[in-house]
């Protein structure tokens, strides 16, 4: 992974006596204003996305049924566990900006943690945090989408064999919604938010999609999403994140943001990012997060279209690599979400020579170990790109 130089601390921010940052909030109007990337790129929302959903729909009953019997397992392996439960339910109800700490690692998640608690980080706060994340939006809410497809959840496609899990015995903290299924609300959010968070902290971005994805997995312990609901909020979230980085008028937002973010975090831990990091106790290892997001990228569904066609990397997808890959142009990086992108031809799969969101790996091509040839050449991971 390249030395960020992109996202750095706020260097200039003023501080107090003690040495920690002052707390700076966005304008107001900097929160209010309309933004380009408000609306996706193909004019207000992300149904091309997602819209592989219909080929599944129209001709492929057995991965419907798949979809299905993988949702049962999953939750039904939950009935004995209540640890699982429980993290299944924090994704449900809590904020994905504080559960998505996690990733940053024990000691730098907690300072994260106890910074949020004390209200020091407000821009970060207003961009990425709650229902009202200005970050998101109706654009990348999912609402349009679902409405759409029009898809029942399982537990209504099937009540007697799905488990219903809550927070107290009275079950007054409900999450059994039953509006459409496709594609999951939660784990779009989750994926935006992971993105953008990554492009800030990129000395964590795969432990931080890691945790991405287990909010993904929380859905289907829950029995509220199907894997197919999972994988298309993770393409459209990973989407609306690249937009907004992409846009001119929203990335100084997010580059506000990440001044502060860091600033606050070296202030705790008392060293640079990478010190800190290098220091802590890891929410797991590169490897091991790569190989978690990689697994539920697919959730064992089979290959059922083209398995040899060129991947077509979707368009602002290299953006959220910058902060990783500094010194890189957009087309090495693009090399490199090629590299590290899984095979062709598995469900939700769009027609040939469209965007192929469901191969982008974001954990992998975060972690990966790329050298530069004197030709411009890469070799990722040990292999020419």
């Amino acid at each position: 992974m390249g030395a960020p130089s992109i996202i750095q601390a706020q260097e200039d921010a003023p501080v107090d006596e003690n040495g920690a940052p002052i707390p700076q909030p966005f304008p107001a109007d900097y929160i209010a204003r309309a933004y380009p990337s408000d609306m996706s790129a193909e004019g207000i929302f992300y149904h091309s996305v997602v819209d592989p959903f219909r080929d599944l729909e129209e001709n492929h009953p057995e991965i419907l049924e798949q979809n299905l019997e993988s949702v049962v397992a999953i939750n039904n392996a939950a009935r004995d566990d209540r640890e699982a439960q429980l993290l299944a339910l924090a994704d449900d109800h809590d904020d994905p900006l504080v559960n998505l700490s996690a990733g940053f690692g024990a000691n730098l998640g907690a300072h994260f943690r106890d910074a949020f608690a004390e209200g020091r980080l407000p821009k970060t706060t207003a961009l990425l945090s709650g229902n009202l994340a200005r970050a998101g939006g109706i654009a990348s809410s999912t609402f349009a989408e679902k409405y759409t497809y029009d898809y029942d959840r399982p537990f209504v496609v099937a009540p007697d064999r799905i488990e219903r899990y809550y927070r107290d015995e009275a079950g007054d903290d409900d999450p059994y919604s039953e509006t459409p299924a496709y594609p999951s609300g939660h784990t779009n959010k989750a994926a935006w938010t992971a993105s953008l968070m990554s492009v800030m902290l990129p000395e964590v971005a795969p432990q931080i999609q890691a945790r991405s994805s287990e909010a993904g997995q929380s859905r289907l312990v829950m029995g509220v999403h199907y894997p197919l609901d999972v994988m298309g909020g993770r393409m459209m979230g990973n989407q609306a994140a690249a937009d907004r980085w992409a846009d001119p008028q929203f990335r100084p937002l997010i580059e506000a943001a990440a001044g502060e973010l860091r600033a606050e975090l070296e202030w705790r831990c008392g060293a640079t990012i990478a010190e800190c990091v290098a220091a802590d106790t890891p929410y797991m290892t590169d490897d091991a997060a790569v190989a978690q997001y990689t697994e539920r990228m697919t959730y064992g569904f089979p290959q059922i279209y083209d398995v040899n066609r060129e991947i077509v990397i979707p368009a602002g997808y290299a953006g959220l690599l910058e902060p990783m890959f500094p010194e890189l142009t957009e087309e090495q990086r693009n090399r490199i979400i090629a590299a590290t992108a899984i095979e062709a031809g598995y469900p939700l799969t769009p027609a040939e020579g469209s965007a192929e969101h469901v191969r982008v790996n974001m954990a992998a091509a975060m972690a990966a170990d790329v050298t530069v040839n004197a030709d411009g050449s890469l070799i990722v991971n040990g292999v020419p790109a």
